[in-house]
């Protein structure tokens, strides 16, 4: 009796020893067991995954969970708990053993809460300390509000934007239908955005000075280029290039009539002036003429039309206009010419092709062209087949123009090409761009009569061998790994990857897989854990109907949402691209989605070599590291055949590049069909090679 009374007393005493322990502990509560009493829109917020152990990492996780909801000072805390353990901001750090999370940005994160805190000062000195370990878009977009902010705290910015052009030089002639533009943006405080020819260029972090290039698309007449810089605070600075796109060949009008033999004469112009010219493959003589024009002669005897009568003039930006001069009479029989002319006393028969022959008391004494009718004007694109097909994004358009009076206006697709005053017959040349699909190309001219031609022909820009869908990369979006606890944070990355596969530079670039096909393997796998190590990485990979895959981590909170993409080969394993990621207001964020798609295919350029060696199965190439490949990317090769509407690509085998120098990479071949082999494929140096 006794005993038991004495058991239930000691028992009552711990309980209580227990119940006091638990009132003084709660008392004393550390940063590592706070009560999650923190709710906001149905979400609880200040929470990890698994156990908090107070380690690194479960500070910077808790802490970005507070700071998703919008509890900034609770954030700052764990923030600093973590920074005190690990102090540097990096991507997949590991944790223990071979566990690994997929990001540690403490001083970025511990920067954003400040900034919300109002501490400026050290919410800049925090980002910017994370930006030069290791950048992130999200460190940037809260860089760019912190300055926004300390700027119209009182430091101010008193002066607009300057704008250094570094290429092209102004007034340039550019022989291209397209310019790199590059150059410097400065400003006292911070550079925030540029545009170049009215095109975004990227400004990754606001800052004083900002280096930038972007490459303009030129019209034929287009005679200056825009560019627009504007600092944090609105100001704009804008600076017109001059320049002038020089894609036509020179203008080129023979005198007539052209007897040979004999002076085949005429005169020439080209803005960036006449370099060369030859007729029959003999150089012509050139003199200054009148009008900055150019007048050429050339003495020509039968026997020089034996091989080709063709001629060819190069200006000084390297543009060139071909063709076959106008031979109005081709002589037969000596002496003949003179009395021709002078007596008409003759009969002819047509030739076809626009040719006719003469003939003199029963004999063929000449060949003549048909003369162009009575006030009518002839246009002909002399180059171009109607249908024809193209596999290249620009062309050359040759010309022709005939008229029995002067010449006065020539254009193709509305836009004017220039003329000779005063002259009745005109040829040149201009490169143009074709648009994918069917292109109408229309060549008009105008006498000084009123009277018109036009030619009109239509033709093809169709998608190459290495164009087509099965020879692009294909790409696997597969979903998200670590979003944290953010409220619909699955349903914001469903939307963004299924809206970034519809961006145009990733459809163009990419064979995306359907996010269906997908489904089983997602449902089956754990993306954080797959992604954790090569292993992983290699057995999701044989799982996944792509060559890369490419996996999304969005992080959204109460002001803004981040979005980081990361991309690995499924043969190797080994990371396609660094990590490519977009940041700023929810509200923007089909802009975010946009820009992250430009941002992804640069980092897989589509560029374009050549073979330099081949030594079965290594391909040596001269694309390198300079062109921004990296290893495990995939590339083609290719050769040229020649075809009667141009060239045509064609494969000869796949390669996966696995070796990236200075100076050149090296790719090890394999067949484009599995009943191919290796052996058969004839690769030879100067041949071409292109990223997958």
């Amino acid at each position: 009796m006794c005993i038991s009374i004495l058991h239930k007393y000691l028992l009552s005493l711990n309980l209580l020893v227990i119940a006091i322990a638990a009132m003084f502990l709660e008392g004393c509560t550390t940063p590592g067991n706070r009560p999650t009493l923190y709710e906001k829109d149905g979400v609880t917020y200040g929470v990890t995954k698994g156990v908090f152990r107070s380690r690194w990492w479960n500070y910077y996780e808790r802490g970005c969970s507070y700071l998703d909801g919008g509890y900034y000072a609770e954030a700052e805390n764990d923030f600093r708990a973590a920074l005190q353990t690990r102090a540097k901001d990096q991507r997949w750090p590991r944790t223990y053993g071979l566990h690994f999370v997929p990001e540690y940005f403490p001083n970025r994160e511990l920067g954003i809460a400040l900034y919300h805190q109002q501490q400026v000062d050290e919410s800049m000195r925090l980002l910017e300390a994370s930006i030069e370990q290791h950048f992130s878009a999200r460190a940037a977009f809260y860089l760019a509000e912190a300055r926004r902010q300390w700027v119209s705290d009182g430091n101010k910015d008193t002066r607009p934007p300057e704008i250094e052009i570094r290429t092209p030089a102004g007034n340039e002639a550019v022989a291209s239908t397209e310019v790199m533009v590059e150059g410097i943006a400065r400003d006292d405080r911070f550079v925030s955005a540029i545009t170049v020819g009215g095109q975004p260029v990227l400004v990754n972090v606001c800052a004083a000075e900002v280096p930038f290039e972007k490459r303009v698309v030129l019209d034929a007449d287009q005679d200056m280029i825009l560019v627009e810089v504007t600092d944090i605070t609105g100001k704009k600075t804008s600076i017109e290039i001059p320049i002038l796109s020089d894609v036509d060949g020179p203008v080129i009008s023979f005198d007539r009539p052209c007897v040979i033999p004999g002076m085949l004469s005429g005169v020439a112009f080209d803005p960036s002036g006449i370099v060369t010219m030859h007729i029959a493959g003999k150089p012509v003589a050139l003199a200054p003429g009148p009008e900055e024009t150019t007048l050429f002669s050339l003495s020509l005897s039968q026997n020089d039309l034996a091989e080709s009568p063709s001629f060819e003039c190069v200006d000084g930006c390297g543009n060139v206009t071909r063709g076959i001069p106008p031979i109005d009479l081709l002589v037969l029989k000596p002496g003949i010419p003179d009395v021709l002319f002078a007596s008409n006393r003759y009969s002819s028969f047509s030739l076809g092709m626009g040719l006719c022959c003469l003939v003199m008391n029963g004999e063929n004494v000449a060949i003549a062209a048909q003369p162009v009718p009575n006030n009518g004007v002839i246009v002909e694109m002399n180059n171009i087949l109607d249908g024809q097909q193209y596999f290249t994004d620009e062309i050359v358009v040759a010309i022709q123009v005939s008229a029995e009076n002067p010449i006065q206006d020539v254009s193709l697709n509305g836009k004017p090409i220039p003329t000779l005053s005063g002259r009745n017959t005109l040829r040149t040349s201009r490169k143009i761009r074709l648009a994918q699909g069917i292109n109408t190309l229309a060549a008009h001219a105008v006498d000084d009569s009123g009277q018109e031609g036009i030619d009109e022909k239509v033709v093809h820009r169709d998608t190459s061998a290495i164009e087509m869908e099965k020879n692009k990369l294909t790409v696997a979006f597969l979903g998200t790994v670590g979003n944290m606890n953010q409220p619909n944070g699955d349903a914001d990355a469903e939307y963004i990857l299924d809206a970034l596969a519809a961006t145009t530079p990733v459809s163009n670039r990419f064979t995306v897989i359907s996010r269906s096909l997908l489904d089983p393997i997602l449902t089956e796998q754990t993306l954080s854990e797959a992604l954790a190590s090569s292993r992983n990485k290699l057995a999701l990979g044989r799982l996944i109907p792509a060559e890369v895959m490419i996996t999304a981590r969005t992080r959204r909170d109460q002001n803004s949402i981040e979005i980081v993409l990361e991309g690995s080969s499924t043969e190797t394993a080994v990371r396609i691209f660094p990590p490519v990621d977009v940041a700023g207001p929810y509200g923007e964020l089909y802009a975010l989605i946009e820009e992250l798609g430009v941002r992804l295919v640069q980092e897989i350029p589509r560029v374009q070599g050549q073979v330099l060696d081949w030594d079965q199965p290594e391909i040596t190439m001269d694309l390198n590291a300079s062109h921004g490949i990296r290893k495990s990317l995939k590339c083609l090769v290719f050769r040229m055949d020649r075809e009667d509407y141009g060239e045509k690509p064609v494969i000869l085998c796949e390669g996966i590049i696995n070796n990236v120098m200075k100076r050149f990479s090296t790719a090890e071949a394999f067949p484009v069909e599995e009943s191919q082999a290796l052996d058969t494929v004839n690769i030879e140096p100067g041949q071409y090679v292109i990223i997958k």
